[in-house]
């Protein structure tokens, strides 16, 4: 389990049907768009028992649900089971041709197709944790995980968000489209404009040709600044800080906001004091409902803010991670990660390139809390 960079602040425990037994799902850190894993812990016979869950969706998982593999490995990496999906069915499973013990990647699988299709989203334990039927039977125990009911897109006319849910893979997406001449064109004009002491933005769009666009400037104020959310192919938008301020309570909002309007519309780039980063909604529905939950507290006249409870814990991972804008952007992404948020936090290193703001917090033996940046490989 040491090469496999579990995720624990997203950790979840999701109700099984038919039992009062929850199972518990830790995502991977390395997760990204062609493979996405997820550590299973289910209490079976007074014993914890693990595997991991990987869904390889396919290249054009269009249709209304999950189509692609599910393979299920123990933590050693060793082949356990596995099956194919059709938007929402399973069609067949998989079995090894041979008895050794190496990872399904190096082995031949043999694929059987079932004649009476099943409802993915239903598969019973007993799929996941073979031999292990407590008496009544894991066939009896299903999981209903919602990234098997609806992999095909997010409803209305608007493109699904191609930003992998995985912060790494979003931070290298990020970096590509941050060596486009339109993104070095829009920084470029917006750090000229900010000598006024006032905002600008300007929006990033692509063509039919997925060639990166620039939209005309918008000039704002000294804390605000309009985001053009209707030029075509609109997918993110840079603005300066004239004060050299961090990006903001109301900038993390507004990103959620951009995003519920338009489903490509995923990245905010904020200029401040000679650096650059980034805010990515990477799991939409997520940053929804932690924005139902934990709404800005607005004033009239002034910038939303966290509320007292997210503000809080933010403040207080300043007095450990610093004051300096690196330091309050690191604690922001901290509590947005400890929350589930759906949202990555990004800066923009020297090469040019994004790193996602990732930290893993350790407790000592006496109690202390210590913080490491979890680089992306």
């Amino acid at each position: 389990m040491n090469n496999l960079f579990p995720d624990f602040n997203g950790l979840k425990q999701e109700k099984l049907t038919n039992t009062d037994q929850l199972l518990t799902v830790i995502p991977l850190l390395k997760n990204n768009k062609q493979e996405n894993s997820r550590i299973l812990l289910l209490k079976i016979h007074n014993k914890i028992r693990s595997a991991i869950f990987t869904i390889y969706p396919e290249k054009d998982n269009s249709g209304s649900e999950f189509s692609g593999r599910v393979i299920i490995s123990n933590l050693n990496g060793e082949f356990v089971n596995g099956f194919r999906v059709d938007n929402g069915y399973i069609i067949s499973n998989f079995t090894k041709k041979n008895n050794n013990n190496s990872t399904y990647k190096t082995i031949d699988l043999e694929e059987v197709i079932i004649p009476v299709r099943l409802k993915a989203s239903k598969a019973n334990t007993a799929f996941i944790f073979p031999g292990d039927s407590p008496g009544s039977s894991l066939d009896d125990y299903t999981w209903n995980p919602d990234y098997l009911n609806g992999g095909g897109g997010n409803g209305g006319d608007t493109k699904p968000n191609d930003i992998a849910k995985d912060p790494c893979s979003a931070a290298k997406t990020t970096s590509v489209d941050a060596k486009s001449i339109s993104y070095s064109s829009a920084k470029t004009s917006i750090i000229k404009a900010s000598n006024d002491g006032l905002e600008h933005s300007i929006t990033l769009g692509k063509d039919n040709n997925g060639q990166i666009t620039q939209a005309p400037m918008n000039d704002g104020g000294a804390y605000n600044v309009p985001v053009n959310s209707t030029w075509p192919g609109a997918f993110a938008a840079l603005h300066n800080h004239p004060n050299k301020t961090p990006l903001s309570a109301g900038d993390i909002y507004t990103s959620v906001k951009l995003n519920i309007k338009s489903g490509t519309f995923t990245t905010t780039y904020i200029l401040t004091d000679g650096e650059v980063y980034g805010i990515v909604v990477t799991d939409l529905a997520a940053a929804k409902e932690f924005v139902a939950t934990y709404p800005a507290d607005q004033l009239p006249g002034q910038s939303p803010e966290f509320p007292d409870y997210i503000l809080d814990q933010m403040l207080d991972l300043v007095n450990k991670m610093g004051s300096s804008n690196e330091g309050r952007t690191t604690a922001i992404a901290f509590v947005l990660d400890k929350h589930n948020s759906g949202i990555t936090l990004l800066k923009q290193d020297s090469s040019g390139n994004f790193q996602s703001i990732k930290t893993q917090e350790t407790t000592q033996a006496n109690g202390t809390k210590t913080y490491t940046s979890i680089p992306c490989n």
